[in-house]
C-alpha cells in the first residue's frame, strides 16, 4: 500500500500520514480502501482456497509454482514491456515480472524519505526568483501558483492569462516570463520568500529562527509592513504553522481556520475562489501589506469536478483531454478569479506577482513535451492602478 500509493514514504510515515487521508483526494480515500478491504479479506479467500491442496500431492503443485516463479525472476525480472524509466507517481515500471519488495526497499532507502525525519540545513542560493522584482511599493501581494509550469506554445500561456490581459487599462504595468527550476512545493516557496534551499531534512519546527532572518516576509516586517501568509490547505503538512511564523509571518490563514468555506479535492482544502475575499478585505485595513498565499486547487491531480470555469478551449489548442487539459483550466479558472479581485477598490496601488513552484506532476500515458516546457515555471508581474 505504502509503495503503491505514497511511493515516496515508509510505512511509518504513512502511519503518521493517516489523520490527513479524510482531507485526502476522492482517489486516495478510495484506494486506501481498496487496499485495506484486500489486506482483511485476502487472507480468509487463501486459505479457502488453499484447502483441497492441503494433502501430500497438494505439496507438489506448490512446489511446482514456487520452481516456476522463482525461474521467471530469476531470468525475466529485468525485461521490460516499455523502454522507459516508471518515473511517476502510481504507475508501473514497466517490467514484465518484478519484485515489489525490491521497488518498496529502493523507495523506502531514497534520500526523499529519509528527508521527512531530519533537521533540514537551510542553504543560501543565487538563482532566478520572481519576488526579487518587487518595486517600492506599500501594498504587495506575492502568490505562488501550485503547479503552474510553462505551455508550450505562447497562444496557450496567453490564454491562460487573458483574465488579467484583458484588463491593461487598470495596470500600470505588466511583464511575464519564465525561469527554471526543478524541486517541490515548499522549495518553491523558500526559493521565492528566502532565497534559500532546503538540504538534508523537512523537519523546520527544529530549525532555528534565526535561519530565516533574512527571508522577505522578516525584512518586510521589519520594515513596518503588516506580513500575512495564506494556504487553503491544513497547516500541518510540512510544517507550515511552524515555517511561516519563522520566515516573517505575522499572521496566517489555513484550512483549519475556515471550516465555512467550500472544500475543492486537493486534500480537502478551501477552494481558491473562496480565499479572494480575504486577500481584498486584508489590503482594506492594511496600509502597508504584503500578503503571500500559496494556492492549492490547481494541485495534482487536477480534477475536472473543481473546474467551475470552462472559458479555456483544450480544443481550440490541441491539448489531450487528462492532467495538461485539465491543469491549464484550472490555471486560467484561477487568473480569471484574480481578474475580478483587481477590479475591487480595495485592490487599488497593489503590485502582483504570480509565479509557479514548480512544473505540474503529469500522470498522461500521452507525450507531454509538445504542450509543456520541462521543469519551468512561470511569472507574472503587474500593478494595478492607484
Amino acid at each position: 500500500m505504502t509503495m503503491q500509493l505514497f511511493p515516496f514514504l515508509d510505512i511509518f510515515a504513512a502511519i503518521s500520514l493517516a489523520p490527513f487521508l479524510v482531507n485526502a483526494p476522492l482517489r486516495y480515500m478510495v484506494l486506501v480502501g481498496i487496499v485495506a478491504t484486500y489486506l482483511t479479506v485476502m487472507p480468509f479467500i487463501m486459505r479457502r482456497l488453499a484447502k483441497p491442496f492441503m494433502i501430500k500431492t497438494g505439496w507438489l503443485y506448490v512446489l511446482f509454482v514456487s520452481l516456476v516463479g522463482f525461474f521467471a525472476y530469476s531470468h525475466f525480472n529485468e525485461i521490460k514491456y516499455v523502454d522507459r524509466h516508471g518515473e511517476r507517481f502510481a504507475q508501473s515500471d514497466y517490467f514484465v515480472i518484478h519484485s515489489q519488495y525490491k521497488r518498496y526497499r529502493w523507495v523506502a532507502d531514497s534520500e526523499f524519505v529519509k528527508h521527512f525525519g531530519k533537521v533540514p540545513t537551510m542553504i543560501p542560493i543565487d538563482i532566478d526568483n520572481a519576488s526579487s522584482y518587487f518595486g517600492n511599493s506599500d501594498k504587495k501581494l506575492l502568490i505562488v501558483a501550485e503547479s503552474w509550469g510553462v505551455a508550450r506554445h505562447d497562444s496557450t500561456q496567453k490564454d491562460i492569462l487573458a483574465g488579467i490581459y484583458n484588463q491593461t487599462d487598470r495596470l500600470e504595468f505588466i511583464k511575464d516570463g519564465y525561469f527554471d527550476f526543478a524541486g517541490a512545493t515548499v522549495e518553491g516557496e523558500l526559493r521565492e520568500l528566502c532565497l534559500l534551499d532546503v538540504e538534508g531534512g523537512y523537519a523546520f519546527n527544529k530549525v532555528a529562527n534565526k535561519e530565516f532572518d533574512n527571508c522577505l516576509p522578516n525584512q518586510l516586517k521589519r520594515m513596518g509592513y503588516h506580513t500575512i501568509g495564506m494556504h487553503g490547505g491544513f497547516s500541518q503538512i510540512y510544517e507550515r504553522d511552524f515555517l511561516y511564523p519563522k520566515m516573517g509571518f505575522a499572521e496566517t490563514v489555513f484550512a483549519e481556520h475556515h471550516g465555512d468555506k467550500k472544500r475543492c479535492e486537493a486534500f480537502n482544502g478551501i477552494c481558491d475562489n473562496e480565499l479572494f475575499d480575504i486577500v481584498a478585505e486584508s489590503f482594506a485595513t492594511h496600509d502597508k501589506n504584503f500578503f503571500y498565499w500559496l494556492t492549492l486547487t490547481s494541485h495534482s491531480h487536477y480534477p475536472r469536478g473543481d473546474i467551475i470555469n470552462h472559458r479555456l478551449d483544450c480544443n481550440k489548442h490541441n491539448l489531450p483531454k487528462g492532467d495538461i487539459c485539465n491543469n491549464f483550466m484550472l490555471h486560467a479558472q484561477f487568473f480569471d478569479g484574480l481578474g475580478e479581485l483587481i477590479k475591487r477598490p480595495e485592490m487599488a496601488g497593489v503590485e502582483v506577482i504570480v509565479v509557479g513552484d514548480h512544473m505540474p506532476p503529469l500522470m498522461m500515458r500521452e507525450p507531454i513535451h509538445s504542450h509543456i516546457h520541462w521543469q519551468r515555471v512561470s511569472w507574472l508581474h503587474f500593478k494595478v492602478k492607484a
